[in-house]
């Protein structure tokens, strides 16, 4: 019995002990994300990040099926993210230069919600083919656009037709917004 509790009274200590580590490699997380989708890191950071990404190296952040049917490819942090005036714990990650926070909000309030946070940024246009989108495939939602200096392009994207219940606000860089 003792060094049964010997062993656990070990792994406690040991918790206690990383505990700050975990919390603060966490929160360092969190602000790379919310950098991310701010439109705050180079080209070369948003690199190194997917690399790390596809290494299994980012902590407190991983992929979730969270999102139900909805068509986005979300990843659950464990820290709350702010970023773009809005707060959530997921982020819609379609490709390894583009990553938007993603908010639930409620059924039939998508594009007013979207609106009202491109409003907000400022300077945002719907995309050049959006009238061709909804007319050709009765596409359902909004897709404003803002470039940046330094190949970036800030996006709010509401796709009412495959992710209803959802917005998402976030960054591209390169050539990764077409």
């Amino acid at each position: 019995m003792s060094n049964y509790r010997n062993k656990i009274l070990s792994f406690a200590a040991l918790a206690v002990v990383l505990a700050p580590a975990m919390a603060s490699a966490q929160d360092a997380t969190a602000k790379r994300v919310a950098d991310f989708v701010e439109c705050k890191l180079s080209l070369e950071q948003v690199n190194a990040f997917g690399d790390e990404v596809n290494a299994e190296q980012i902590e407190g952040l991983a992929q979730t099926d969270d999102g139900g049917d909805a068509a986005l490819m979300l990843w659950k942090s464990v820290q709350p993210l702010s970023a773009w005036g809005e707060k959530s714990s997921y982020v819609n990650f379609p490709s390894r230069q583009e990553m938007h926070l993603a908010y639930k909000v409620p059924a039939g309030q998508e594009l007013k919600v979207g609106e009202a946070l491109a409003k907000r940024i400022g300077g945002m246009s719907p995309r050049p083919d959006l009238a061709a989108m909804i007319e050709t495939y009765d596409w359902k939602g909004l897709d404003y656009r803002k470039v940046l200096p330094g190949e970036k392009t800030v996006r709010v994207l509401v796709d009412v037709s495959y992710a209803p219940g959802w917005v998402t606000v976030g960054c591209g860089y390169g050539d990764a917004i077409q």
